[in-house]
């Protein structure tokens, strides 16, 4: 008999098939379900969504279930949500950290459906529902989703679709030199590792980085394509594009002599990005450090959302505000990061005193070495080409990973 009171659940599992099955056994039995497939996603969804209940796997990449329970249980926010713990280690040793840890209950996968929906029902049946309208999230993306565009008084417009049958990730700095052309190349180079065809497109629209890190000769680019009618934008994007190589294009902005920003308006950026958007395809937008209407309209248009910062006062200071107002203008099914770049390698500031200031989980701290980085930019290649086996690399690849699983 399903359930008439519309309880929110929240299922973290990294993998893509146990995490169906057990939305699938949920919905049919009438919960809302929210689906993330790794523990940062999980918190970001869990402050965003406040579900009436966590399901967490216990093994995990990055952040395992042990660490998910304990953070839920340290914010305050979030400490009263109960916690199921699910792996498929059956060790006495492995439940009690999990207690230890925080969680309510605790399966042994694989787990019954009967079983599921019934340790379900005795930890909710006590509970009043948090909130009984419908999350935004409680079903799979259809093939296109409604977006908030703006128009030129710089107010919202009528939603319209927009397709999201690629990944989009935008990569923002905190503030200038916090690293987000350099996160955003060499993500970018490490989704076109993989064997996926990826655009690399710098919307720095004043400067643009990324030609001259990656001393690409193409003169025209971005540039050319906005001195186009809007309506020959489509098929001069595709000409303007330049191939680093077999799965990476770039769209490059070249400098203004006059410093003055290239003339994009907000309402245009869906015509822009749209052909740039395939099935299968990876598109990674270098969006800078200037949070204006032009980016915030790109922001609304991406499935991930990487802020760049340092381990600086004023650096912090200003992604803590940047993040508080992502998460009120990004979209719900929008994974929104946080990344550290660590250039002096000094760093002293513990993971947890930092997440707490930003009040937002870090997705990694990347430690870059000034050294390589000159050499990087000096061979023009990415980082992650030029020594795969340093930490930051392998972080980096970690991240793009992170994105196809998405």
């Amino acid at each position: 008999m399903t359930t008439s009171i519309a309880y929110k659940v929240l299922v973290i599992d990294d993998h893509p098939e146990t995490l169906n099955i057990i939305q699938r056994v949920l919905q049919q039995q009438g919960y809302n379900v929210l689906a993330a497939r790794s523990g940062f996603r999980g918190l970001s969804l869990a402050e965003s969504e406040s579900p009436d209940l966590i399901m967490v796997d216990g093994m995990m990449p990055e952040m395992d279930g042990w660490e998910v329970c304990r953070r839920v249980r340290s914010t305050p926010k979030l400490a009263d949500i109960p916690i199921i713990m699910f792996t498929a280690v059956d060790e006495a040793a492995q439940k009690l950290a999990g207690f230890d840890a925080g969680a309510d209950d605790y399966l042994t996968k694989p787990t019954e459906p009967d079983e599921l929906l019934e340790r379900v029902r005795m930890i909710l049946e006590d509970r009043t529902p948090k909130a009984v309208d419908d999350t935004r999230l409680h079903e799979p993306l259809p093939d296109k989703k409604k977006k908030s565009v703006w128009d030129a008084s710089g107010s919202v417009a009528n939603t319209i679709s927009f397709p999201i049958s690629g990944s989009v990730t935008a990569v923002l700095g905190a503030r200038g030199g916090a690293g987000a052309t350099t996160l955003a190349i060499n993500l970018a180079s490490s989704l076109a590792s993989t064997g996926r065809q990826t655009t690399l497109v710098d919307l720095d629209l004043v400067q643009g980085h990324i030609a001259l890190y990656l001393s690409q000769k193409h003169n025209s680019g971005l540039n050319r394509v906005l001195s186009q009618p809007e309506s020959r934008w489509p098929e001069v994007v595709q000409a303007e594009l330049s191939k680093f190589n077999d799965h990476l294009n770039l769209l490059l902005t070249h400098s203004q002599l006059a410093n003055e920003p290239l003339p994009l308006r907000p309402e245009q950026t869906l015509n822009l990005l749209q052909p740039l958007i395939k099935p299968g395809h990876h598109l990674v937008i270098d969006c800078g450090h200037q949070l204006t209407e032009v980016i915030e309209s790109v922001l609304t248009q991406a499935n991930q959302i990487i802020v760049c910062l340092r381990p600086e006062r004023v650096a912090l200071a200003s992604a803590r505000l940047l993040l508080e107002h992502l998460h009120e203008i990004a979209p719900p099914a929008t994974a929104v990061r946080a990344i550290m770049f660590d250039f002096s390698g000094l760093m002293a500031i513990p993971h947890e005193s930092l997440e707490k200031f930003l009040n937002h989980p870090l997705t990694a701290v990347l430690p870059v070495s000034p050294t390589e980085m000159n050499q990087a930019v000096n061979k023009n290649i990415p980082l992650v080409q030029l020594n795969p086996q340093a930490k930051a690399s392998l972080l980096i690849r970690q991240i793009a990973q992170q994105l196809i699983k998405a």
